[in-house]
């Protein structure tokens, strides 16, 4: 594919908007005849030779098209908030390694909801979409407004087999290769919910309501890891043993 990679939720409509056709024109200086990538955040990825280039809408022809399937693992990841600068480095790299869902959970012992939410929320989606064009991914991750820790709990699932899995640093915690190896021998896991508490965990209480929940403590080893940290690991370690052919 093309270097230069857009975003279009529509391909059908045949042009870009006018923010991203402001940046083929101005940032990047394409002109018309130029090739480029575009894709919807749905899985598809276009080809495209642009045939105008308005900096308020750059139109293009679509060459061929190549079609990204799912994850076979479509994973839901459930994570504290944490510092603003933590936050945004985690959802670069949760959407680059291909989590669905990305549900920011205000915690009792997490960082407090955001100020100017639909603000932050919009900022967001602009780091995980920014993601997508360097990384190639093709499939945007749904990011909802933060949200209590039993909003994520009693979400609808239509996924047909789950696995969910906590993040703890209680003793019985079991090792998360364990957890995920149990998982697959009973059949494909098919979606798989993951929560990752704030620095020093989520709360007792709100453990107890996730493992009434369904959800099973994994350790992350012997070392105290940075809630970001854990989560980048975590995320690592699903999509190689989910999400890769082996």
């Amino acid at each position: 594919m093309a270097g230069h990679r857009f975003y279009q939720p529509n391909l059908a409509l045949g042009h870009l908007s006018a923010e991203e056709s402001h940046h083929a024109v101005h940032v990047l200086r394409l002109r018309s005849g130029d090739s480029a990538a575009i894709f919807d955040g749905q899985g598809t990825e276009v080809r495209v030779r642009l045939t105008s280039a308005d900096p308020e809408r750059v139109s293009f022809e679509t060459l061929s098209t190549v079609k990204t399937p799912r994850p076979s693992c479509r994973i839901r990841f459930g994570q504290a908030l944490i510092k603003p600068a933590g936050m945004e480095l985690l959802i670069q790299k949760l959407t680059e390694l291909g989590v669905a869902e990305i549900w920011p959970i205000a915690s009792e012992r997490s960082v407090s909801k955001p100020e100017g939410e639909k603000r932050i929320s919009s900022r967001w989606q602009s780091i995980a979409l920014a993601a997508c064009k360097q990384s190639g991914q093709n499939w945007l991750p749904k990011i909802p407004e933060a949200a209590p820790l039993d909003t994520f709990l009693a979400a609808p699932d239509p996924a047909p087999s789950i696995a969910r899995i906590i993040g703890s640093l209680q003793p019985e915690a079991r090792p998360l290769s364990t957890l995920v190896a149990e998982a697959k021998k009973v059949g494909p896991v098919n979606a798989l919910d993951i929560l990752i508490g704030p620095e020093g965990d989520f709360s007792p209480a709100e453990i107890g309501r996730a493992r009434s929940a369904g959800f099973r403590p994994a350790s992350l080893g012997p070392l105290v890891l940075r809630s970001e940290t854990a989560s980048i690991f975590v995320a690592s370690a699903l999509h190689y043993e989910l999400n890769l052919p082996h």
